[in-house]
């Protein structure tokens, strides 16, 4: 199968009737993550890729093959997760037998297929090892390892590196890029860090509950968010209420309570003397700490809107500092800024002048969530 084309294809899969239709597609030797903050929600789409749990409607398409009503052992999608955690009366080789013995395998195949993958997830020297005395990191190799004696051609990883300390995911995270590559996997990575779907994602499918609110590149989520919730969910970007008092050219003046003045790109559906939730993201707030109170009244008049702020903390975060500032109105804003010497001498308290470019930020219409 070419590795160009869609291993997997999921279309309107219902976990429940009424439930938003979840729809999808990843090629082989890609890796497609879905972002979720709720395990639950993850937990459900898992069982319904991998056939442990019904779907109320919706189809899963493997090669070009409708799986949707297969059990899981015909169905082609191989799930991971500590769930299904391993044997432990079992040593390492035995756990990866296992199934392929209950299969009726001859001997020596199962032998040539777990010392394959045992080589390839480098797990030699611990064949005869029990999983109490594997790390998290070599227990989760040994549980991918029992999917891949199958040689499955979509591999469902459920929240895997969770229980893993800094190392171990990025060792694993590294693993899991090399495995899909080198053997023409279609991974489906489902997790709750975003850290996971940036570094390994092919595609990155970002859901709210039950819903793929959006799904794209990490570009297109972070630059081109579908709604408010995408951009403050997924590109952390800071969320105010505002009122429109215009749009033209695509770009929306708008008032924040107290009346100041914000301007953002418009998105459909914005319209004048109307709410919106204008999304900025930290990074693309400029900051200058004036020389002298009452700077911000002599801003350019054709430069975007200035806010006058107070910092209210600030971190060294090693590769960036994050600023948090109030605002006139009692609103605070986020910022994030390089880890450049002037800002060694600021200190709460200080006033700010903070401006972005309409093109910076987005106005959604609104929702109706206050806060």
């Amino acid at each position: 199968m070419s590795p160009f084309s869609n291993r997997l294809v999921v279309n309107a899969l219902r976990a429940f009737s009424g439930a938003p239709g979840l729809s999808f597609s990843a090629a082989a030797g890609t890796c497609l993550t879905v972002v979720n903050d709720r395990a639950d929600c993850l937990c459900v789409l898992a069982d319904m890729l991998a056939g442990h749990a019904p779907a109320s409607g919706g189809r899963v398409m493997v090669d070009g093959t409708d799986v949707t009503g297969l059990p899981p052992g015909r169905r082609s999608c191989a799930l991971v997760g500590w769930r299904d955690p391993l044997f432990a009366h079992m040593t390492v080789q035995a756990n990866l037998a296992f199934a392929l013995r209950a299969r009726g395998e001859e001997s020596h195949a199962v032998a040539a297929r777990v010392g394959a993958v045992l080589a390839l997830l480098g797990l030699d020297g611990l064949e005869q090892a029990r999983s109490a005395s594997l790390s998290p990191e070599q227990a989760l190799r040994v549980m991918i390892g029992r999917a891949l004696v199958f040689e499955p051609p979509v591999l469902v990883l459920e929240d895997p590196f969770t229980p893993l300390p800094p190392a171990g995911r990025v060792a694993m995270r590294r693993l899991v890029g090399r495995l899909a590559r080198a053997r023409g996997l279609c991974v489906v990575l489902l997790t709750r860090e975003r850290e996971d779907a940036l570094l390994l994602g092919d595609t990155i499918a970002w859901m709210d509950g039950m819903e793929v609110v959006q799904s794209g590149t990490a570009l297109d989520l972070f630059d081109r968010p579908a709604c408010d919730r995408v951009a403050t969910g997924f590109g952390h970007a800071n969320s105010l209420t505002v009122r429109v008092a215009s749009v033209g050219d695509d770009v929306a003046l708008a008032h924040l309570p107290g009346g100041l003045p914000v301007e953002a790109m418009a998105a459909p559906g914005v319209e004048a003397d109307q709410l919106a939730t204008l999304c900025i993201r930290p990074d693309r707030i400029a900051v200058l700490f004036p020389s002298r109170p009452g700077m911000a009244g002599g801003a350019d008049p054709d430069g975007p809107p200035v806010l006058e702020a107070t910092l209210t903390d600030l971190r060294q975060m090693g590769d960036h500092v994050l600023l948090r500032f109030r605002l006139a109105n009692g609103e605070e804003l986020l910022a994030r800024r390089p880890p450049t010497p002037a800002l060694q001498r600021v200190a709460p308290g200080q006033v700010a002048m903070l401006a972005w470019q309409p093109g910076q930020a987005i106005a959604f219409p609104f929702r109706g969530e206050m806060g």
